[in-house]
């Protein structure tokens, strides 16, 4: 009873010390966090596209009021609206591709100074010793200023390409503008009306990109807490039943059965020793049980006499003696 109570005590402080373990509070405060995220995410982006819709049918709304009003200006000063579009794009590319070449030759420039001040430190030293390690340098310095003057070659001539677009472009832009200028003057509203309202209606749909993704990443850190516990909850059960397992007492025979197994399984070689010790015993064997006969006659003959002589010997009873004969006897 006092192992059983034991063992109930020491089941349950660890049960205590499980219960506590530090990485289920960590993932309940993910899990916890994470469900915040989500609920925050879905309603700031629930709010997002109700004001994506309400922009959108309000500039649906207005601009159909001044196609109604300059319909025809609009249609006939399209032309110079693509052309500008067209052009604004093409800026945009020409100048990212000035930004590259500008890029490649400070790396050329860079390249090249490296290369100057290790062969300016290799003339200063008075032994002048060209060995590996300087080999090496020399080496990668030349084919960085390699590589360096290859990407200034392409940066340049994109460059020189998208500068070209940008000026066919913008020569294209002007002439359509002299052409077109009464229908542009005119239609002008409108196009910067729509050209407001498409941006309002971009920054809203990037605020509803970067929602979506937070959404995302937030839900997936949800999942992920959940699993962790899962896998938390399965090893503790497991740790347990382990220990259920382990201090479970072992039934009635138990003992025996591993002795009788230990006995089945022993193995020993014969040696000279051990089989005069067992010729020893059978010899002192046979010279008990002939004692033994004696002694039962001489019991028999005793029954026959009713005083016998106290000899200060007892002997045991013909059923002890008997039962001693049949498990002795081969």
């Amino acid at each position: 009873m006092e192992r059983n109570g034991n063992n109930s005590e020491e089941e349950s402080e660890c049960v205590q010390e499980e219960e506590v373990d530090p990485r289920i509070q960590g993932e309940l405060e993910k899990l916890n966090q994470s469900t915040d995220d989500i609920n925050r995410c879905e309603s700031e982006l629930e709010d997002f596209r109700q004001r994506f819709r309400v922009v959108l049918v309000e500039a649906t709304v207005k601009l159909d009021e001044l196609m109604k009003k300059i319909g025809r200006a609009v249609d006939e000063s399209k032309p110079y609206w693509e052309a500008r579009k067209v052009a604004r794009k093409a800026q945009v590319e020409a100048q990212k591709a000035t930004q590259e070449f500008q890029r490649a030759v400070e790396i050329l420039r860079a390249a090249k100074e490296t290369i100057a001040l290790a062969e300016e430190k290799l003339l200063e030293e008075d032994s002048r010793q060209f060995d590996s390690a300087w080999q090496e340098m020399l080496n990668h310095a030349t084919q960085r200023v390699m590589e360096a003057e290859q990407a200034r070659t392409r940066s340049e001539a994109e460059h020189r390409k998208t500068a070209a677009n940008y000026n066919l472009c913008i020569s294209r832009m002007r002439q359509l503008e002299k052409k077109l200028k009464r229908s542009v003057n005119k239609s002008r509203p409108y196009f910067e009306l729509k050209a407001t309202y498409y941006l309002q209606l971009e920054q809203l749909k990037h605020h509803v990109d970067e929602l979506q993704a937070k959404l995302v990443s937030a839900k997936a850190e949800y999942r992920s807490a959940l699993r962790n516990l899962e896998s938390i909850s399965e090893e503790i059960h497991a740790h347990r039943r382990s220990l259920a397992l382990g201090t479970r007492e072992q039934g009635v025979g138990a003992e025996g059965d591993e002795g009788n197994e230990d006995i089945a399984n022993f193995t020993m070689d014969s040696d000279g020793l051990s089989s005069d010790r067992a010729e020893g015993a059978e010899v002192t064997l046979e010279d008990s049980l002939n004692k033994l006969t004696l002694t039962v006659a001489q019991v028999c003959e005793d029954e026959d006499d009713p005083h016998p002589a106290d000899s200060g010997v007892s002997f045991p009873s013909s059923a002890s003696t008997i039962l001693l004969l049949s498990s002795v006897s081969p």
